[in-house]
């Protein structure tokens, strides 16, 4: 409980003391994590994809596809 005080009092200093960069600082950490969990619910689907795939392969009797690969979004290239 004394942490999240502690935490509490020293994000209002900062804010008081440095709007912009606490500002600029809560929004990169927001981003960041929404983008880490936007890649696990991508990953978790393509894998879903990927099972998918592999069961109607068997069934209809073509070969397996190669392994499972997932790129990161922060290791894909850009489209520009």
């Amino acid at each position: 409980m004394q942490g999240t005080y502690l935490l509490s009092t020293l994000l209002i200093i900062s804010f008081i003391l440095w709007p912009e960069e606490t500002a600029d600082a809560l929004t990169t950490v927001s981003v960041k994590i929404q983008i880490y969990f936007i890649n696990l619910r991508l990953r978790w689907a393509a894998w879903r994809m990927y099972r998918s795939l592999v069961k109607i392969c068997k069934e209809v009797g073509f070969p397996a596809p190669g392994p499972f690969v997932f790129i990161d979004l922060w290791d894909r290239e850009s489209l520009d």
